[in-house]
């Protein structure tokens, strides 16, 4: 696995307090690679983990066990649009970093709505989403749908596949975020490369993004 981080997985773990203890990653990131980072800061620390793909939650198992962390860190099949198994205000921080872009606009209510009650107070939420400047976006064949906020758009790998996202501003997704109790600190948008695969061994792309990380007061 490549070792070259990304800027928004390096902001990610940078505002993670030193002191956090329970943390939860909405989607496993780089293959559990940023939620081995985590641990290593503190040997405390326990990390649940989330993905709704099967395949990718073996994958993201396997890397963890090998590298000994599965004591850390939790790999677990969860839909964040569905009812979350955990007490209010019972994690320190929540990770969603590329993930919350593949929910439709009730979906994304509902997440949001899960993770403010299970946050606690005080607790630090670290969003990343892709932006509608991303070139999906405004390509001549996307098509947009307001009912859900999804573009529909042909995979570049494979002009036969066709994908969704709720590509985002930075109002737009300010919004949603403060709609749902939390308290933004700060939003900012830039280009960063990424791989386009789960595992980090595939093309890499030049993606625009968008950061966010609120409170939940």
């Amino acid at each position: 696995m490549d070792t070259h981080y990304s800027k928004s997985e390096e902001n990610g773990i940078a505002t993670i307090p030193a002191d956090a203890l329970n943390i939860y990653s909405v989607g496993v990131s780089t293959v559990g690679d940023a939620e081995i980072r985590m641990a290593k800061l503190n040997p405390s620390r326990k990390i649940i983990a989330t993905t709704i793909d099967k395949k990718g939650a073996e994958s993201a198992k396997k890397y963890i066990d090998d590298q000994s962390f599965n004591e850390q860190i939790q790999i677990k099949i969860e839909d964040v649009t569905t009812a979350l198994p955990y007490p209010d205000n019972f994690f320190d921080f929540v990770y969603a970093r590329l993930v919350l872009h593949y929910l439709p606009k009730s979906g994304l209510e509902t997440a949001l709505a899960s993770l403010y009650r299970i946050l606690k107070h005080s607790g630090k939420f670290y969003i990343v989403v892709r932006s509608t400047k991303a070139e999906n976006f405004s390509e001549s064949t996307a098509t947009y749908d307001d009912t859900t906020g999804f573009t529909t758009f042909l995979s570049k790998s494979d002009p036969t596949v066709k994908k969704q996202r709720f590509f985002h501003t930075p109002e737009s997704i300010t919004s949603y975020v403060t709609a749902a109790g939390f308290q933004v600190e700060y939003v900012k948008e830039y280009d960063e490369e990424i791989y386009t695969d789960f595992n980090r061994e595939g093309r890499i792309s030049k993606e625009p993004l968008i950061e966010l990380l609120a409170l939940k007061p």
